[in-house]
């Protein structure tokens, strides 16, 4: 939400993952930063041109643990391991595009969103090996550009150390660059206007709301790892209001609700630990059963065809664009996992006599190469699609 309150300008978070997401703008035409110029329109079409107070940002709609604790301290700057909050903006990364002059010559870069609060060193050369790369500090905004480059190159997204001060940050300087002046500094607060995370009708300016069907399949197919964290907090965030409890989204509250769900329609919980959204985690526990399981549930679920269009199609789309081409048609849909030394695929198959069967592949402590692995679980489902028809009188539970 954006909000004014008399001399002060408004952002209000709610725990939207995909706010200016490069994929889902690319995808309905639009650009990264194509929400902050409507809402620099919207501001104009009042009359405002300059915000004479400050600008307030609420980003504890979701709670202020950003980055899972039992991630690997390696991650730190890339994006799959971005931090997560209440405010989200371009996937909480910044993307920036190096462009080389003269060989031997520094290359010009381009960053987006422009923001204030990130400082960048550019080292990176014309010419040469073509091996630029960039990299940041573990605990600042502070971005190094190394190597050289021969041609045009879009690098690695970089996460930021604070989201909603990001968000901040990025909407000041688009405003600004906008014509709209903001004489006052930005201020994160612990409530949100009028204590309701919506703010009153009266005071709105812009609001934004992202389908979720764009942050299904930026999760299932995409595996983007920010989207699945910030759902995981959203669930439990929900999960308490349902108990009465109105507190911020958290992994543990997310993890309760999971596991709450998987109980009410029967799926064994016994082996079964959740820490994180994503699975990132090396202290997540999950069985095969239990994804077969949880597989077949949803194909009675209310939303079984949303959850089905989000899974990546093999040969087709997503993380399996180019695994089991050789399948007929859309003969299986499903999720790819992986941290180093593991390995999982799950979904649906379908075999050749039109019946439909679950399916899940996890490898565990492997070394080297995810390649062979990878062939095991694609020949897995080969199999699969040649699989004999079942006998009809087969529960489904013990089809999977």
């Amino acid at each position: 939400y954006l909000a004014i309150d008399g001399d002060d300008l408004w952002l209000t978070g709610t725990g939207d993952p995909a706010t200016g997401d490069p994929a889902i703008s690319k995808a309905n035409k639009r650009t990264t930063t194509s929400m902050l110029d409507e809402w620099a329109e919207a501001l104009k079409k009042r009359g405002i041109t300059r915000i004479m107070g400050k600008l307030i940002y609420y980003d504890a709609a979701l709670d202020s643990e950003w980055v899972h604790p039992s991630w690997s301290k390696s991650f730190a700057g890339d994006w799959y391991a971005a931090p997560v909050a209440g405010l989200n903006f371009n996937d909480n990364c910044v993307d920036v595009k190096v462009t080389p002059t003269t060989d031997g010559e520094p290359v010009q870069y381009t960053v987006v969103p422009l923001t204030k609060g990130a400082e960048f060193f550019n080292e990176a050369t014309s010419g040469g090996k073509g091996d630029v790369d960039i990299k940041r500090e573990p605990a600042a905004n502070v971005f190094k550009i190394t190597g050289s480059a021969t041609r045009p190159t879009d690098l690695s997204s970089k996460s930021v150390t604070d989201p909603g001060a990001f968000f901040a940050d990025a909407l000041r300087t688009h405003l600004e660059s906008s014509g709209i002046k903001i004489d006052g500094p930005s201020q994160r607060v612990a409530k949100p206007l009028g204590s309701k995370l919506a703010p009153p009708i009266s005071k709105i300016v812009a609001v934004h709301e992202s389908k979720m069907s764009d942050v299904m399949w930026r999760i299932n197919k995409s595996s983007q790892n920010l989207f699945a964290e910030a759902m995981c907090k959203l669930l439990g965030q929900a999960w308490m209001m349902k108990q009465g409890r109105d507190q911020p989204g958290s992994w543990h509250a997310g993890a309760e609700a999971v596991r709450d769900f998987l109980k009410r329609n029967g799926i064994d919980t016994t082996y079964f630990v959740i820490v994180d959204g994503s699975g990132l985690s090396r202290d997540n526990r999950v069985t095969v059963r239990l994804i077969c399981d949880l597989l077949v549930t949803m194909t009675r679920h209310p939303h079984a065809d949303a959850f089905n269009a989000s899974l990546s199609i093999a040969g087709k789309d997503g993380t399996l664009r180019n695994r089991l081409k050789d399948l007929p048609g859309e003969s299986f849909r499903g999720k790819t996992g992986y941290i180093g030394g593991v390995r999982s695929l799950s979904g649906f198959v379908k075999t050749r006599r039109g019946e439909w069967l679950a399916v899940s592949v996890i490898y565990n402590g492997f070394k080297g190469s995810v390649k062979p692995f990878e062939e095991l679980q694609d020949e897995v489902v080969r199999t699969l699609i040649n699989y004999p028809s079942l006998p009809a009188e087969t529960p489904a539970r013990e089809r999977s």
